[in-house]
């Protein structure tokens, strides 16, 4: 049996999402917003309970664009001190229809840890939007992400670290507004289309590899094929 080669390396997640203001008790007086519905295409607008307080992926809304690695480096310095479970990551978020640089921060234990983090942030030098009441909107978030993936055949991937998510090589670069019109049709004509759907770029040593993003709580090689076929179909179609 072939040895699966698995990959650690870099790259982006595009996807969009229903956003939502945090609330200013637990924002440490920063525009702080939280993803309402993580995999949207899965849920299917399903409320999630709310007697959930763990928070799920939020976005820190910063003034500036700041250089990625002096993140990682203020990450780390803060893990030292505060010693809680979290993940950050620079992203963009559309806002006011303009994409805003953010940092990403997910595995928070609580809403009541984010004014600290927030505050240790502070102390580093960023700067960030001062807090606004929005209304809850939908809008295209932009992550940068590193990646740990098994490489299980040519062109399909699957998440080492999350076994709910799979990845599909594209032919190329295909624009947000053609994936989403794919997706919503794609979907449309399909039984087993309870999944999420977002699109992304894995580093490799000599390129960029194109992917589409799969969430789907029993995903499996077979479904990912299909999906994959019926991508393909379609981007045929749009290209002929």
């Amino acid at each position: 049996m072939k040895e699966k080669l698995t990959i650690e390396t870099c790259g982006t997640i595009l996807k969009k999402e229903t956003i939502a203001t945090i609330e200013p008790e637990f924002c440490g007086g920063v525009l702080a917003l939280e993803s309402m519905f993580p995999f949207p295409g899965y849920y299917h607008k399903v409320i999630p309970e709310a007697t959930e307080l763990s928070p799920g992926s939020l976005y820190l809304v910063l003034k500036s664009v700041i250089n990625e690695e002096r993140l990682m480096r203020i990450n780390h310095s803060i893990k030292k001190i505060i010693r809680k479970r979290f993940d950050a990551a620079l992203g963009q978020i559309i806002l006011f229809n303009e994409m805003k640089p953010c940092i990403r921060i997910k595995f928070l234990h609580s809403y009541s840890d984010i004014p600290e983090l927030v505050e240790m942030y502070k102390e580093e030098g960023l700067q960030f939007v001062k807090f606004r009441k929005l209304s809850p909107y939908s809008g295209l978030i932009s992550v940068k992400k590193f990646f740990l993936v098994e490489s299980i055949e040519p062109g399909i991937y699957m998440d080492a670290e999350d076994k709910e998510m799979g990845y599909i090589q594209t032919p190329g670069y295909l624009k947000w507004s053609n994936f989403e019109k794919i997706t919503i049709e794609l979907k449309r004509n399909m039984e087993d289309n309870k999944f999420d759907a977002a699109i992304g770029t894995i580093h490799r040593k000599n390129c960029v590899v194109d992917v589409i993003r799969i969430f789907d709580k029993e995903i499996s090689i077979e479904k990912l094929h299909t999906i994959r076929n019926k991508y393909f179909d379609a981007i045929r179609k749009l290209e002929g």
